[in-house]
């Protein structure tokens, strides 16, 4: 028989609507941020014109995903877990790759070069990305599993946490400016100047990759709660 489905299909639809595949859903924007932050490490390392673009296409579809899945959540009868986790989910998944294109967009702005601290602290939002694609993916076959992948993406904020305390050290070292103004050395007033302008500028992206760290471990924190729910 062909035609598509049957009247009986069609009434058991509309009695016992199906639920959407909400946790494949999830798995699939936790494999954007993933690929988002890979591309940002990439990124920061070569600071090429094609991995600026391709962030962007990212960030159009990962937040074109979240409307999608908001609009399939707001219409679905069920959901396989709690309603409020698959909504902190889909949310939580994408405010990371919006984040990281800001920084890339300023960085491009303002005409800043990478630094071992802004490279180190992609990398972690990489690694606990990464985490957080392999621990979303294991919710609907094995989500007990799923637990360390989610420690490793709550740690986040603590690891960049580190480096950026130790890149704002190095950014307010003055010492040298100090020493060529006492000195009355030729240039000294602008170099200075040129230093606080800089330190203003690259604090600004070492704070945006912290409040990205942030967000990423807020996604780990629904990651883990998801597991404790159905683990």
């Amino acid at each position: 028989m062909s035609g598509g489905s049957s009247p009986f299909t069609k009434m058991l639809d509309n009695v016992f609507p199906r639920i959407p595949p909400f946790l494949d859903m999830i798995s699939l924007q936790a494999e954007l941020l993933a690929k988002g932050m890979t591309v940002a490490v990439d990124y920061v390392s070569e600071a090429s014109t094609a991995k600026f673009h391709e962030i962007m296409i990212i960030e159009t579809q990962a937040r074109e995903l979240r409307e999608k899945h908001l609009d399939v959540l707001n219409n679905a009868f069920s959901t396989p877990i709690d309603r409020e986790d698959v909504l902190r989910s889909i949310v939580s998944l994408a405010e990371p790759v919006g984040s990281i294109r800001v920084v890339v967009e300023e960085m491009e702005a303002l005409k800043i070069k990478s630094d071992n601290h802004l490279l180190e602290m992609a990398v972690v939002l990489r690694e606990a990305s990464a985490a957080l694609k392999r621990g979303f993916s294991k919710l609907d076959t094995t989500p007990g599993q799923a637990e360390p992948d989610a420690q490793v993406g709550m740690q986040c904020l603590s690891n960049v946490d580190k480096i950026y305390r130790k890149a704002l050290v190095n950014l307010y070292s003055i010492d040298d400016d100090l020493n060529r103004l006492r000195a009355h050395a030729d240039g000294a007033e602008v170099q200075a100047m040129m230093h606080v302008v800089e330190m203003l500028k690259r604090r600004e992206i070492y704070r945006h990759l912290r409040n990205i760290a942030g967000k990423v471990t807020e996604c780990a924190s629904v990651l883990h709660g998801i597991v404790v729910q159905i683990g």
